[in-house]
């Protein structure tokens, strides 16, 4: 079938048609999953090559991901990843994972964009320096970056505002009658970790509360240092009655710890933590939790915001920052 028996069909042009299947913003969503729907009904689909030629894209957006340890075992870094695959898929868009570390010198996101493969890259796990950025920049390539860097060069970004999440905690914990908190959270130097941190510190510093020296753990992120870090804490002379967690593969150890000890969140030690526990938890506990939004609702603004750049949007139009809230478990005791 041919676009412009679709567009008889559904009564428009076969211009629109044309730019609802190839992904333009300026086709309604409504009238372009109708022109999908259509299409896929009857077996159409765009000679890949064809358009490729004309439009002088490649269909294809490189994902760049951080292949290490720490956010390889992240299951909720990779619900994300599954979940831009999947809203990318909606606009017949591949996505291409891609390695930021180096490898005999080079990197392979660089190759990439140097062979013309990609459209555009999305950045992830975005550093307050980031080398990937200033190169992309230099280059004139199209990114979106997952997180803010500080780069005085526009460039078009979505990030959560992870400052305010720690300060909304700290305020949370704070009415709930807790003056000793303590932070556990991650020692790397992504943009997200510092900005956790930060919000702990001067949201403490705001109510007059005292952080001892011992009461901030960075540690990698990952269950066994959340164990580890945790048990820390609790062996403490001047153990704190609340702390908040700045990861949920850092949370789900911390619990273990607590639970290995007797001690049940909410009721003997309060917990706060970003995106509460993993999926893959073996806890019952219902962690009150800062939530970052769902990884369905973070994917599809990804998938919007970078095809816009790749219609020609302005990186300087493409800024985006959410305010986290608070999600209440039962995970958080109130102190008389």
């Amino acid at each position: 079938m041919s676009l412009k028996a679709i567009a008889q069909e559904l009564g428009i042009s076969v211009t629109t048609v044309s730019r609802g299947l190839n992904g333009y913003s300026d086709v309604a969503e409504h009238t372009r999953q109708l022109i999908i729907a259509a299409a896929e009904a009857r077996g159409y689909f765009p000679n890949a090559s064809a358009r490729r030629l004309k439009t002088g894209r490649t269909d294809a957006v490189g994902l760049v991901y951080p292949m290490v340890t720490t956010a390889l075992y992240d299951p909720n870094l990779l619900d994300i990843v599954a979940n831009i695959t999947k809203a990318f898929a909606d606009f017949n868009i591949d996505i291409v994972m891609v390695s930021d570390q180096e490898h005999d010198g080079h990197s392979p996101y660089i190759r990439l964009i140097e062979s013309g493969k990609v459209d555009a890259l999305i950045v992830m796990d975005v550093l307050e320096d980031d080398s990937r950025i200033q190169y992309l920049q230099s280059r004139g390539h199209k990114f979106l970056s997952f997180g803010r860097t500080n780069t005085t060069q526009p460039y078009a970004w979505i990030d959560f505002d992870c400052e305010s999440g720690s300060r909304q905690a700290v305020s949370y914990l704070v009415e709930k009658g807790h003056s000793q908190i303590a932070f556990l959270g991650g020692s790397d130097d992504r943009a997200f970790v510092h900005q956790r941190r930060e919000g702990y510190i001067q949201q403490m510093k705001e109510y007059g509360l005292r952080i001892p020296e011992n009461y901030i753990v960075q540690l990698e992120r990952n269950r066994r240092n959340g164990l580890a870090g945790m048990k820390h804490i609790l062996s403490l002379k001047n153990r704190p009655t609340a702390i908040l967690i700045d990861s949920s593969m850092l949370a789900d150890g911390a619990v273990m710890a607590a639970e290995q000890a007797g001690l049940k969140p909410g009721i003997d030690i309060s917990l706060i933590a970003y995106d509460g526990l993993p999926p893959d938890t073996l806890s019952d506990c219902m962690m009150t939790s800062v939530q970052l939004s769902t990884s369905e609702r973070k994917s599809k603004q990804i998938a919007d915001m970078t095809i816009a750049l790749m219609n020609g949007e302005t990186p300087e139009k493409l800024h985006v920052l959410w305010k986290p809230e608070i999600i209440e478990g039962n995970s958080v005791r109130f102190l008389k």
